[in-house]
């Protein structure tokens, strides 16, 4: 089996995110984060480039490796800097610039759905459109595009910092970035209880951000769903790490044109590897129809120009696609031995995220709103927004048990069951307004008395982070309705932190949101309101 390990408020779990195989052991990060050890062989990251590949056949899924100590002379590292260098030299549809304006310009997103849950597919074949295009143009069959693993390697990596390699100008290097090569990503954004709490969520709305549901929820499969952005609320792997990171690096990637910086793919490729762990953990992806049934039509571009039109559905596992993140391909985990109840359970928080705004919660879901007339938050003063609540639906939230004796050995399926079971509590953050976002982390509190931004994220009342990728200020996309981010967020962790079985659950939340800046030293722009806040508590 392979295992991993997670760090929690309750102290740390060993996880098995892989059942019934054999491994050799290897650092808990490294497990966790860089992949997997699979019978008898290590992932790449610990391997030269040469050795993977001969350890492989022609034929195979090709391997994406990690950053992490990939020396720069690296074939890999070679072949990607050869590749965008040829790509910035082409013109039409095969090119830099070419790719790049699918994505989006500074004017706005063009084709890219954010805060919707067609983010993850159509990143996946995005920048799969870019791995097929490097092979064709170099020539190296064997390419497969490396990861910037940002829990390991919290500054951005020295391949794509260092202005020349060779004595020649360094394609991989993009001179509209703000962070320096000293810069460090916090903990609160990509450390390992983040991904943790990432690979733990369900269901799929829940981990990979949520259906379309404002202003109305998705009846169809036409093509205008997959572009309306913030139209779905978005989870933490695409509010924090993703968004998050996006900012810290700064500059051009923290807009439209992102895909302009070179280590955008590397970044993406991270965010991609994140939700194949989640799914060989068990982690099962959305049966829904108006998911697996979507064709994103000519988004994309095959490496001899012509349109690439792939189905949601043939976007779930890599390795047909002619990739993987493990040395030897394995198949999908299935999540065995699931009850009716725990299936029963899944579907109630599909529901939860699901749920048009202002429209009524499904059975067993209580619900509380209250509207924001405070000013925005900022470094300078949090906001907070107070919300009443029913005590005693809170009270089982606080008295949710902690993990219990024997979870050394738990596998992210039997963590993924203890997520679901018992009562939890959301916050739905809706239709934020959105000034400037630069440098930007947003961290959520709860009932914190003395709140200011040097509140460390070790504080009890710490709920988590977020931030905000792009342009906002409810500008239409897609030909749609303006649409304004909306977040959800798990209160349940920082509830039973605070008060805990023995205390009395308080009939008010305060929820806060209080700003910081993202690169230590600089200065954070940013300000965020929300209209309204719904506390949504699920019964057990």
């Amino acid at each position: 089996m392979v295992h991993s390990w997670v760090a929690s408020g309750a102290g740390t779990i060993f996880l098995d995110a892989f059942a019934g195989r054999s491994v050799m052991t290897t650092s808990r990060r490294d497990v966790l984060l860089q992949g997997a050890v699979i019978g008898a062989g290590v992932i790449a990251a610990n391997m030269t480039g040469m050795e993977a590949w001969a350890q492989r056949g022609p034929a195979a899924p090709k391997l994406r490796r990690s950053l992490h100590g990939m020396a720069l002379n690296d074939p890999i590292l070679q072949t990607w800097r050869d590749g965008v260098r040829l790509l910035k030299a082409a013109s039409g549809n095969v090119s830099w610039a070419g790719f790049a304006a699918i994505h989006g310009d500074d004017s706005g997103f063009k084709l890219c759905p954010h805060g919707n849950w067609y983010f993850l597919p159509w990143h996946r074949a995005y920048i799969l459109m870019y791995e097929r295009a490097v092979r064709q143009l170099t020539g190296n069959n064997d390419f497969a595009l490396p990861y910037w693993d940002w829990t390991l390697d919290r500054q951005m990596p020295q391949a794509f910092t260092d202005q020349t390699f060779n004595g020649q100008p360094n394609p991989l290097f993009e001179q509209q970035r703000d962070a320096t090569p000293t810069d460090s990503l916090p903990d609160s954004v990509v450390g390992q209880a983040v991904i943790n709490q990432i690979l733990t969520q369900a269901p799929f709305e829940t981990f990979g951000t949520s259906r379309p549901i404002r202003p109305r929820r998705q009846n169809n499969l036409d093509q205008s769903w997959i572009n309306c952005e913030f139209c779905g609320d978005g989870g933490t792997l695409e509010d924090n790490p993703h968004n998050n990171v996006h900012n810290f690096v700064g500059g051009i990637m923290a807009g439209a044109g992102s895909s302009r910086d070179p280590i955008f793919m590397m970044h993406h490729c991270n965010i991609d590897r994140i939700w194949w762990l989640w799914t060989q953990g068990g982690g099962p992806d959305s049966p829904d129809p108006l998911w697996r049934g979507m064709t994103i039509e000519n988004n994309f571009f095959n490496p001899d120009g012509t349109s690439y039109s792939p189905k949601v559905s043939d976007l779930e596992t890599p390795e047909p696609l002619g990739y993987t993140y493990v040395e030897v391909p394995i198949a999908t985990a299935a999540l065995t031995g699931q009850s009716a109840a725990i299936a029963t359970r899944s579907n109630t928080f599909t529901g939860l995220w699901a749920t048009p705004t202002g429209a009524t919660r499904p059975a067993g879901i209580a619900s509380y709103s209250a509207s924001v007339t405070q000013a925005a938050a900022t470094v300078a003063k949090y906001l907070e927004i107070p919300v009443d609540v029913d005590a005693a639906a809170l009270a089982p939230v606080a008295a949710r048990p902690s993990l219990p004796s024997g979870f050394e050995t738990l596998s992210l399926a039997a963590a993924r069951q203890h997520y679901l079971n018992g009562p939890r509590c959301f916050a739905f953050l809706r239709d934020f307004d959105v000034g400037l976002n630069t440098n930007t982390e947003y961290r959520v509190f709860l009932n914190c008395d003395y709140l200011s931004a040097s509140t460390p994220t070790t504080d009890r009342h710490y709920v988590g982070s977020f931030g905000f990728f792009g342009a906002h200020g409810g500008h239409a996309h897609g030909g749609g309705e303006p649409k304004k981010p909306s977040i959800g967020v798990d209160l349940t962790t920082a509830i039973s932190r605070v008060y805990g079985p023995s205390a009395t659950a308080p009939g008010k939340l305060r929820v806060q949101i209080q700003p910081v800046a993202l690169r230590a030293g600089g200065n954070a722009d940013g300000s965020a309101k929300p209209a309204s806040v719904e506390v949504a508590i699920v019964s057990a």
